[in-house]
C-alpha cells in the first residue's frame, strides 16, 4: 500500500483513523479456506483508506475462536462501535446434511453496493401532475470490508478479517446518529405504548423523552426508531389481532371471575361481534343502571367495527360506562345479539329507559329483547342535524333554530301544547312540506320530552352537553387506525380516567362541605346527604322556593292538601299534592319524576309545613354520598369489585417508581452520589437479567423485541390462530371504500364541507387569474 499522508481522527474509546492515499487492491490469501471474495474498488474519496486505531483487545485477528456465532457477532459489534463504524450480519452458509452453520459473514454497514434498477423515463410535461410513487433514498453502500467466521469442530474461527475501510469513519459527535450508538430500551418502548393510550403518537413521545432526559443526545434513540417501534407493534399484532383481543378477555376472566365477555364469529371464523363488561362496570350498572345510553357513532379501529358503549350517569352526574360492544354490521341480528348479551351480563335486570340514535335496525331489535324498558331517541343527535337539514333552506339571519329549540326542549309543557308550538314555528317559516321535519315529527313521541314528562332520565334531557361530552370522551383516547389490541388498551385507559374522576368526586363530597346560602334546615340536611354536584342543583331549587315561589291558592281534595304554587312573573302554575300523615308529596311539574331531585314547589310546601329535612322517600340513594358503599354480587356470588391481584401489582409498581424518583431527586446535586446510584442500579439490572436468562434457558425461550412488546401490551402472540381478524366493514359514515360497493366516499354535510373549505389555502387560478379554492379545471368562469 502506497502511503502519502496520515490523518489522526479521534473516535470512541480514543480511537484514531489513518488515511492512506494510493490505489488500494487487497486480495485474500490463497491459503485462507472459505475466505469470501473481496471486491477491488476505489472509495468515493478516490484512493483513500481509513484504518481505525483502537485497543488491541477489541480488534479481531485471524484465528480467533468463539464458542458460538452470537459471541463473534457481539465482539465485532463492540469493535465497530469503538472504531467509528456500524456492522451487520449478512450471508449464513449451512451444511446441507446437518443444517449446522458452516460460515457466518459479518461486515461493515457500507459493505456491498445498491442493486441497479432500470431508470423510468417520463415525459417532462407529465412530471408536474404525477405524484411521486417511490421515495428518494440516500446511498450508503460503497463496497467496504468484512469478516468471516468458519465452524471448525464446533468452534467458530475467524478465517478472514480486513481492517481497512474505504470511507470516512464516524466521529464521536455523530455516534448518536448511527445504529450502534442508538438503542430502544424497555423505557423507550414503555413510554411509546403508555403515551399511545392517551392518543400521543411516537413523534410526540420522542419529544417528551427529550424533555425528560434533558437533550436529544441523552434520548439514546432517534425519532425514526420511535416510529419503527410503533410499526413493529402493529406488525406483530397483524394476523393474530382478533385472537389476542379475545385472549385478553380469557386472561382477565382467570384473574377476575366476575369479568364477563362474549363474542361471535362469522362463517369464515372471523370476529364479527364482541361484548365485555368488567366487575366494576357491572357494579356501576347495579347502582346507576336506571337510565342507559347506547351510542354507536364512534369509529375507533382499523376494521371500522362499530364501537357501542353502554353508558349512564353516576351520583356526581358524570358519565359512567356499564359495558361495551364491537359489531361489524349495523343490522337487526347484531343489535339483537348485543342487547341480549347486555341483559345476560347484568343478571337479567333491564334498565328503566334506553336511549339510542334513530337507527331503524336498532328500533326493530329493541322490542325483541327488552320487555319493560322504555325506548327513546337521543335528542342531541337529532338536534345536531337541524342546522344542516333545515337551516340551509332558510335566510342566514333566520331565528328558526331559537324558536324550534324553545318548543322542543321545554319539559314542563303537555303534548298538546308542544304540538301547538311546533305547528306555529313550522307555519311561520313555511316548512309544512319539509321531508325531514315531517319524518322526525312522526317520531315525536320517541324524543320530545313533553311525551315522557314522568320518565326518569337523570336530567339528561335538560342539556345537550351530556351527550356531547360522552361523544367526545372516547375520541380523546382512540382513533380510526387502531388494531383491536391497541383499542382495548386505550379503552381501559379511558375507563381508568373515568374511575379516577369518580374517585376524586367521591373524596371531595365526603371531606368537603358546600356552603349553604340560606338558614333552611332542609338545605343543611341536603348538604350532608347529596353529592356536591347534586346538592348545588337542589340548592337552586331551595333558593327559588324561598325567594321566588308563592301560594296562589289552597284546597283540600280526597284527603290531600292541594297547594297551587306560582313563581314570580311566570304565568304557569303547578299543583302540589301533600299527605299530612305520610308526607307523600307530588308536584304536577313532574321534575322529581324526571330527575330524582325534589322541585322548588315541593320544597315550598315542606317549608310551609315546618318539615326540617327531606322525607326519606325523596332522597334517592343514587344521588347520595354513600351510593357506592353497598357491596354488589353477581348471580354466581362473586363480589363485583376490583381485581385484588391487579390492585396489588399496580401499588407495587407505584411504590417502585416513587422510590426510584426519590433516589434520583436526592442524588442529582452530587456527581459522585449520582455515579454510585447508576452503578448500583446497573448491578441490580445485570443480576435481574442473569436470573431472567436462566429462566429463559429453562423454558427454551429467547429474549427479543417481540417479548418486550408482549410484556408491555399484556398479551402474547398465539401459536395457533382460531379467531381471524374481522373484515373491514362498510357501515354508515365510515367513508371507507369497499370494492364493488359503488362508492368510495361517504356523504358530507354542508357544514363539514364549509369547515374543510375554510381550512384550505387560496391559490391563483390560471384561468380567471383570481385567488380562490379552485383551479383552471373547475374554474367557475370556464363553466360559464
Amino acid at each position: 500500500m502506497a502511503s502519502a499522508e496520515v490523518d489522526m481522527l479521534s473516535h470512541v474509546s480514543s480511537s484514531s483513523v489513518t488515511q492512506s492515499v494510493g490505489i488500494i487492491i487487497n486480495e485474500p490469501s490463497s491459503s485462507s479456506i472459505g475466505t469470501p471474495r473481496v471486491f477491488t474498488s476505489l472509495s468515493p474519496g478516490g484512493t483513500r483508506e481509513w484504518i481505525p486505531s483502537c485497543s488491541e483487545e477489541l480488534k479481531p485477528i485471524v484465528g480467533m475462536n468463539f464458542k458460538d456465532p452470537e459471541e463473534g457477532l457481539s465482539f465485532y459489534k463492540a469493535y465497530a462501535t469503538a472504531s467509528g463504524f456500524t456492522s451487520r450480519k449478512i450471508t449464513t452458509t449451512r451444511r446441507k446434511k446437518t443444517g449446522v452453520m458452516a460460515f457466518q459473514y459479518v461486515v461493515c454497514n457500507k459493505e456491498g453496493f445498491k442493486a441497479s434498477r432500470k431508470p423510468v423515463v417520463e415525459a417532462v410535461e407529465d412530471k408536474s401532475d404525477k405524484a411521486r410513487s417511490t421515495r428518494r433514498r440516500m446511498l450508503t453502500r460503497v463496497g467496504c470490508a468484512q469478516m468471516c467466521m468458519k465452524n471448525i469442530n464446533g468452534s467458530y474461527v475467524v478465517t478472514y478479517f480486513k481492517e481497512e475501510h474505504n470511507h470516512p469513519l464516524y466521529t464521536p459527535g455523530c455516534a448518536k446518529f448511527h445504529k450502534h450508538g442508538r438503542k430502544m430500551s424497555i423505557l423507550h418502548k414503555k413510554i411509546i405504548i403508555d403515551n399511545s393510550k392517551v392518543n400521543i403518537g411516537p413523534v410526540k413521545s420522542f419529544r417528551i423523552m427529550k424533555e425528560l432526559t434533558g437533550s436529544y443526545d441523552n434520548v439514546g434513540a432517534s425519532k425514526q426508531d420511535f416510529k419503527k417501534f410503533q410499526r413493529d407493534l402493529k406488525a406483530l399484532i397483524e394476523g393474530s389481532d382478533a385472537q389476542m383481543f379475545i385472549n385478553n378477555f380469557q386472561n382477565k376472566k382467570l384473574l377476575w371471575s366476575a369479568f364477563f365477555y362474549d363474542y361471535e364469529l362469522d362463517e369464515e371464523d372471523q370476529l364479527c361481534r364482541a361484548f365485555w363488561a368488567d366487575p366494576i362496570c357491572r357494579k356501576n350498572y347495579a347502582l346507576f343502571g336506571d337510565m342507559v345510553s347506547f351510542d354507536t357513532t364512534f369509529s375507533t379501529n382499523r376494521y371500522n367495527m362499530i364501537f357501542g358503549p353502554f353508558t349512564g350517569v353516576d351520583h356526581h352526574k358524570k358519565c359512567i360506562t356499564f359495558a361495551a360492544a364491537l359489531i361489524s354490521n349495523e343490522d337487526i341480528v347484531s343489535f339483537e345479539w348485543v342487547f341480549k348479551t347486555f341483559v345476560k351480563a347484568m343478571g337479567g335486570n333491564e334498565p328503566l329507559c334506553l336511549i339510542t340514535d334513530e337507527d331503524p335496525a336498532m328500533k326493530v331489535a329493541f322490542p325483541k329483547v327488552f320487555r319493560s324498558t322504555e325506548h327513546r331517541f337521543c335528542m342531541w343527535h337529532i338536534m345536531k342535524k337541524m342546522p344542516d337539514k333545515v337551516c340551509r333552506d332558510l335566510p342566514p339571519d333566520s331565528d328558526f333554530l331559537q324558536k324550534i329549540c324553545k318548543a322542543v326542549w321545554s319539559e314542563e309543557i303537555e303534548p298538546s301544547e308542544f304540538e301547538e308550538r311546533w305547528a306555529k314555528v313550522i307555519s311561520e317559516f313555511k316548512l309544512e312540506n319539509h321531508d325531514w321535519l315531517l319524518q322526525i315529527y312522526e317520531k315525536r313521541e320517541m324524543w320530545i320530552p313533553a311525551y315522557f314528562r314522568d320518565l326518569f332520565l337523570c336530567g339528561i334531557m335538560r342539556t345537550t352537553s351530556r351527550s356531547e361530552s360522552e361523544n367526545n370522551f372516547y375520541t380523546k383516547f382512540t382513533n380510526p387506525h387502531l388494531t383491536l389490541v391497541e383499542f382495548y388498551m386505550r379503552f381501559e385507559s379511558a375507563l381508568d380516567a373515568q374511575r379516577h374522576t369518580q374517585g376524586e368526586n367521591d373524596n371531595s363530597s365526603k371531606h368537603k362541605h358546600p356552603e349553604c346560602k340560606t338558614r333552611s334546615a332542609i338545605e343543611k340536611f341536603a348538604s350532608e346527604v347529596y353529592t356536591t354536584t347534586v346538592f348545588y342543583e337542589f340548592q337552586d331549587e331551595v333558593e327559588s322556593a324561598l325567594f321566588s315561589c308563592g301560594l296562589d291558592s289552597f284546597k283540600k281534595e280526597f284527603g290531600l292538601d292541594v297547594y297551587t304554587i306560582g313563581e314570580g312573573c311566570r304565568v304557569r302554575k303547578f299543583d302540589v299534592l301533600f299527605n299530612v300523615e305520610t308526607f307523600d308529596t307530588s308536584c304536577l311539574c313532574k321534575s322529581f319524576e324526571r330527575q330524582g331531585i325534589p322541585c322548588r314547589h315541593m320544597v315550598w310546601v315542606w317549608k310551609a309545613k315546618h318539615i326540617q329535612k327531606i322525607p326519606d322517600a325523596y332522597v334517592l340513594n343514587r344521588w347520595s354520598i354513600m351510593a357506592c358503599k353497598k357491596p354488589i354480587f353477581d348471580l354466581e356470588g362473586n363480589e363485583l369489585e376490583q381485581c385484588v391481584q391487579d390492585v396489588d401489582r399496580k401499588r407495587l409498581l407505584n411504590d417502585l417508581w416513587s422510590e426510584i424518583h426519590s433516589c434520583v431527586s436526592l442524588a442529582q446535586g452530587n456527581e459522585l452520589t449520582l455515579s454510585a446510584l447508576v452503578d448500583n442500579l446497573r448491578s441490580l439490572r445485570l443480576d435481574l437479567e442473569s436470573q431472567s436468562s436462566i429462566v429463559d434457558g429453562l423454558s427454551g425461550s429467547v429474549s427479543s423485541k417481540a417479548q418486550d412488546i408482549e410484556l408491555l401490551i399484556g398479551a402474547s402472540v398465539p401459536s395457533e390462530i382460531l379467531i381471524k381478524p374481522p373484515k373491514v366493514s362498510k357501515n354508515k359514515g365510515t367513508g371507507v371504500h369497499v370494492q364493488g360497493s359503488g362508492s368510495d366516499k361517504r356523504l358530507k354535510s354542508d357544514k363539514e364541507k364549509a369547515i374543510e373549505q375554510s381550512q384550505k389555502k387560496k391559490r391563483l387560478c390560471k384561468g380567471c387569474k383570481k385567488l380562490g379554492y379552485h383551479d383552471i379545471r373547475n374554474c367557475p368562469e370556464k363553466q360559464k
